[in-house]
């Protein structure tokens, strides 16, 4: 099948009608039946048959229908990437992944300080886990990625921006560092096995002879504190997420003092753009702010 052919199957199998498809495609309804004709032709069996002036998809219709869904999501990445390469040539944008955690706080910040000093300039932000930014890294879909922990993969350039202190967040107010061991196993809320920091968490809690198993998991630091804010137990969280997120007590330190790497990770073979090398210094400064909150 012809591409054509192909965009008039896939309009009529989404709208339903010959058409309705034709004005998606806008085409006059003769020619939409036209290249079906064609395509049908060209297959050897019917796409669809006709009933009560409707059309209704045949049994091999429904079996290729799958397969070209996924030629049309191939072609919506295809333009997104020109996209991105068109707008990355001209050099008025910039597209940014960060963990969710540092999408609450930390890199509206920094674009918002970006965008003062350079109204012109086009971002785009998403809040993705760690690895579906890599991923969208390597296909071209994001020029900068934000993470926790060190992502090392062929093809992948990663800058240490900070460590990051981890704090206890407790709906039970306490004041001064606490040891895991302190940590009452029953109202602590655990990250997902697939967050950098909680395989080291989990590791401390079974060495200090606490059960690694919890009665909550969550995916993010965020839902973590949003649980311990409505009264759910304690957590252990980055020190962005205990310092911003809304109606917490003062986070508590851990002693011996932990912490999580935050890195910028972009494509090996990509030079960082003077858009990126701006971003970086902000998101250094930022950082440093919020350290330096920590300690007053």
């Amino acid at each position: 099948m012809r591409l054509r052919q192909i965009e008039v199957f896939y309009a009529i199998m989404t709208t339903g009608s010959l058409r309705r498809a034709a004005e998606l495609l806008h085409v006059s309804q003769p020619a939409a039946s036209k290249v079906l004709r064609y395509a049908e032709q060209s297959l050897g069996f019917a796409l669809f048959e006709r009933a009560g002036g409707r059309l209704v998809p045949t049994r091999e219709a429904r079996i290729m229908l799958p397969h070209v869904n996924a030629i049309f999501e191939k072609l919506s990445d295809l333009k997104r990437l020109t996209d991105n390469l068109r707008y990355a040539r001209d050099g008025h944008s910039i597209s940014i992944g960060c963990v969710p955690s540092l999408g609450l706080s930390l890199v509206p910040r920094v674009v918002q300080r970006y965008r003062k000093d350079h109204p012109g300039m086009e971002l785009t932000i998403d809040a993705m886990h760690g690895t579906e930014i890599v991923s969208r890294i390597m296909n071209h879909d994001l020029d900068l990625g934000i993470v926790f922990g060190d992502y090392t993969s062929d093809g992948l350039t990663a800058l240490h921006l900070a460590d990051i202190p981890l704090m206890l967040i407790d709906s039970k107010k306490g004041e001064g560092p606490v040891s895991v061991t302190d940590i009452d196993p029953e109202r602590y809320i655990g990250l997902s096995e697939n967050d950098p920091t909680a395989r080291m968490l989990d590791m401390l809690l079974e060495e200090a002879g606490i059960p690694a198993k919890t009665h909550v998991r969550v995916r993010t630091h965020f839902m973590a504190a949003e649980l311990v804010r409505l009264g759910g137990g304690c957590a252990i969280v980055d020190a962005v997420t205990a310092l911003h997120h809304p109606g917490l007590s003062r986070p508590r330190p851990l002693f011996p003092p932990l912490s999580v790497t935050c890195t910028v990770l972009f494509r090996a073979d990509h030079a960082l753009s003077h858009i990126s090398q701006d971003i970086l210094a902000l998101l250094r400064s930022e950082l440093d702010v919020d350290l330096l909150a920590l300690k007053e």
